[in-house]
Formats: C-alpha cells, structure tokens, sequence
C-alpha cells in the first residue's frame, strides 16, 4: 500500500470530497467531518484528507466555550478507554480513533492508535502527523514533544528534531533526555546535510569534537560566578591559542560569554567554531542567528532605558533615532533567519510565514504576500497568513484582495479571541479606505458585541449612534 493523494481516490471519494470541502467553508463542520471519515475508511492512507479532517475538527473543538471542552473531554476520555486494538486490523483501529478525535481531536490516546497503525501499515509519518496534532494542544508537554522528536528522527527529518527537542530544553534547560535528543539530531542533520557518510578522518575528528565539546560543557555546569566565569574564560583562551581549529574550544569560550549575556562577545566565537568545524553543525548555525536577535534585543533594552533618563530634548531625539535606527537593524536580523530557514527547508509553511511577516516589517509588501501566500496550507499559521496578507494587500492599494483575505479568515474563524479580533478590525479598515463606512461599522460593532475595550471600537460605534448615546 502506498501514501494516497486525492488524484489517486476513486471518483465516489474524489466526489465526497469536494463536498466536504465546501461543507467546510459554509461551516458546516459535521457533514465535513462525516464525508472526510467516509473517504478515510476507504483509503486509510489518503494523509492529505486525514489533515484536512484534523484542521477541521480542531477549528469546532476550538469555537467550544472551557466549560463545553470540559464536560467533552471527559465524555471523551470515557469512550477513549473503551478503545481497543486487539484484534482489529490497523485500518479499522484508525477509523475507530477518528470517531473519537472528531470530537477532541488533541485526545492522547487516539492520536496514539493513529501513529502505531498509521506506522504498522509502513508510515512512520502517521507518528509525526499524530504527535504533532498532539504538541498543538499542550504545547508545553515535554512527554509529547520528546515522542514528536523521536517520530521525527525516525521518519529521517533530523531538523525538525532538532527544533523540537530545542523546544524541550526552552521549557526545562535541565532535560538531560533533550540536551541528548538534541546532540544527535544535530550529529544527524550535519551527516546528511554536510556529507559525514564520506568524510573519512573528517567525521572521526567530528566525533571527537563532539567529545570535547560534552566535557567542556560539563565543566562549565559548574562554574557560577562572574569571576569563576572569566577564570573558565581564559583558561579555554589558552588551549584555543595551542589548537585555533579546534572548535570545540570556540564554543566552550563563547558558551561561557553568552552565560554573562555578553552576547555581542560570544557571536564571533561561535562563528569561529562553525567555520572550523567546516560549516556543517546547523545547531551553530541556528544558535549564531538567536544570538545576533538577542543582541539587538538588548541593545534595544538599553537605549529604552537610556531614553527615560534624557531630559534635554537634543539627547531624547539622539536616543529616538538610535532606537528607530536598533528597530531597523531587528527586522533586517529577522529576515536574515528566515530566509536562511527558508532555503534550508522551502516546504515548511511555518518558514514561510515567518519570511512572510519579517518582509512585510521592512516594507516589501509584494514579497510578504507571495511567502504568506505559500504558507497558507499550513494549518498553524494560516489564519495569521491571512490577516497579514490582508495587510499587505491594503499597503500596496489592492483593498479588494485585501477585503477577500481578511473576510475569509473572518467566515473561518468562530470564536472572537484576540487573532479573530484583530482580523475582523482590520477588515473593517479595509471597509474604511474603500469608502463603505456602513461595512466597516459592522466589522467593529462585532468586535464591540465582545470587547468594547479593544483599541477604538467604542468609539468607533459609540460615534455613529451621534453625541446622545452617553
């Protein structure tokens, strides 16, 4: 059996759908979500319509008040238990599990019976599929996201391991698993990306590197202070003099200055070890980019503060240009990365919409709306892609493009939360620079309904209605 795409279903599924798809932009979730379970008992393997199943179950458990969700789950966890694979080919397990997460669609366990029959029928895309339907819902669950890692290195995408397993360490710096996890999804992600296979001595002194590097870090656990700090400093200085390729002092040096937050000192070492290194260690790579955004980040922090204790109105214009200035230099770091990820991995819609947004913060509203464009497939950031192309349309004076954006996240999107907010206020501007006041106020009296408190709306709608209705 083979991964299904919807060209490969039949014509009574390709039928049901087409239907589903419209069901789903007229909201009628259920009859979607019955089509989709139909087409998936036939072709269990169609991935492409188990996602679109999976976006559309989260979007209504998603419009559910707490209490609603609440009383679901446990509803939902009952019939969870009563969930078996005993017995039952991998095919029937799946389509049992989806009349669960058709309802909850996060629920552990029957994400779990995705995974282990998607994965028995010989695809372990089901497990990071599962696992990262999971991690959307407890974002924070270092037990789901270490599974979502491991699904990940085992299906071969050691780069997204390596992000997941960041994603653990950024929670817990402590997770002896993630720092673990994390060195060899990085090991694994150099040796395809850099050409260990055939490195030869290379990749034996690569190895050795990574030794050193393990008990240089260990070392550097134990130092605290300031002055223990520099001592370290100095004494990694020395053993880089006597060995000025060998990186594993570079990063041991630059470790210690980034635990000083001087992060400005601790860049150039960083570079040095991946040039060393032979520009292979994508983990350097990555670590280089934060840390040139946390430079600028501190930076900024520092004319901020400088700008409270200005008095003479000559000095706060210098602090305000220097600032304006540090803000100039964020987005242009910003887009650097992102288009670094972007060339490294041009399928990921999250990498795209990251581009996407840091164009459209410098200015480049073209470029921004064709990158938000390519990330719209993406189920996690499609809705800010929306809103932002929006944006960007009304930049470059193409409103209607601008209206039809704004208003399909809006038809999307049930519940007022703050994204939905912001997406129904910007359409009513969109509204207001086509000259349709009457539109725009019905934009924001929708806002107002929920949150009179947001930006203007009050007094958006309270002016229309004239000076009496105080």
């Amino acid at each position: 059996m083979s991964l299904k795409s919807e060209r490969d279903l039949s014509p009574t599924s390709r039928s049901q759908v087409s239907k589903a798809k419209l069901a789903e932009q007229s909201k009628n979730y259920d009859y979607a979500i019955s089509l989709l379970q139909a087409v998936l008992k036939e072709e269990p393997l169609f991935l492409e319509g188990r996602q679109r199943l999976r976006a559309i179950s989260i979007t209504k458990y998603k419009a559910l008040n707490s209490f609603s969700r609440q009383m679901l789950n446990v509803k939902v966890s009952a019939a969870a238990m009563k969930l078996s694979t005993a017995k039952k080919e991998p095919a029937e397990q799946m389509a049992l599990a989806e009349e669960i997460l058709a309802q909850d669609p996060y629920q552990p366990k029957a994400n779990g019976i995705i995974a282990e029959a998607g994965a028995a029928l010989g695809y372990p895309i089901f497990k990071t599929f599962a696992f990262e339907t999971m991690a959307e819902g407890k974002p924070t669950d270092k037990a789901i996201l270490n599974s979502l890692a491991q699904a990940y290195m085992e299906n071969g995408e050691a780069e997204k391991a390596e992000k997941t397993y960041q994603r653990i360490l950024d929670i817990d710096p402590r997770d002896g698993d993630a720092l673990s996890g994390l060195k060899n999804a990085s090991a694994a992600h150099a040796s395809k990306s850099g050409g260990w296979e055939t490195a030869g001595d290379d990749y034996r002194k690569a190895l050795k590197d990574v030794k050193e590097s393990e008990q240089l870090e260990a070392q550097a656990k134990v130092v605290k202070s300031a002055a223990g700090i520099d001592e370290q400093i100095q004494v990694n200085f020395q053993k880089h003099e006597a060995e000025p390729n060998n990186p594993a002092y570079s990063k041991a040096i630059a470790k210690l200055f980034v635990e000083k937050n001087d992060y400005g000192s601790a860049i150039p070492w960083y570079q040095h070890a991946f040039e060393a290194g032979g520009r292979i260690d994508s983990s350097l790579e990555k670590t280089i980019g934060d840390l040139k955004l946390k430079k600028v980040e501190q930076d900024l922090q520092q004319l901020r503060a400088g700008l409270t204790q200005q008095t003479d109105p000559e000095q706060t214009a210098a602090y305000e240009a220097a600032i304006a200035e540090k803000l100039k230099e964020l987005n242009e770091v910003r887009l650097e990365q992102a288009e670094a990820r972007v060339r490294a991995q041009p399928n990921d819609g999250e990498f795209r919409y990251d581009l996407g947004e840091a164009l459209y913060k410098i200015g480049q509203y073209k470029r921004a709306t064709e990158e938000l464009q390519l990330s719209l497939k993406q189920p996690s950031v499609r809705y800010q892609a929306l809103n932002m192309m929006g944006q960007s349309f009304m930049k470059r004076g193409m409103l209607d493009f601008a209206i039809k954006q704004l208003a399909l996240a809006e038809s999307e999107l049930l519940s007022m939360d703050e994204l939905k907010k912001e997406i129904v206020y910007n359409l009513g501007l969109a509204y207001e620079q086509s000259k349709k006041p009457e539109l725009a106020l019905e934009q924001w009296k929708k806002i107002y309904e929920y949150d009179m408190t947001y930006r203007d709306v009050a007094k958006r709608v309270e002016d229309s209605y004239g000076p009496s209705n105080e």
